[in-house]
């Protein structure tokens, strides 16, 4: 018994209904299961661009911090007393 994904509906534009239902065909396959796949592609592409885009914010805010601390030694006299 295989298990299921979770339910989702969308309305596309008429075009790329047409164009989807063509690449579904010509691959022998029905259009949801097709539709699915090419949707389940591109979540997993946007996902990876997604997490990179987090991955690098995160750096420069601790960048950005860290340039914080260095400039409030610098103003104090390099830390020196």
């Amino acid at each position: 018994m295989s298990l299921r994904g979770k339910d989702f509906r969308c309305e596309i534009d008429p075009d790329l209904h047409e164009k989807l239902r063509t690449m579904a065909e010509f691959n022998d396959k029905d259009m949801a299961s097709f539709g699915s796949a090419l949707l389940e592609k591109v979540i997993v592409g946007e996902w990876h661009e997604f997490t990179l885009l987090l991955e690098r914010t995160e750096r420069a805010r601790k960048m950005a911090e860290n340039g914080g601390i260095v400039r409030k030694a610098a103003e104090n006299g390099g830390g020196k007393g």
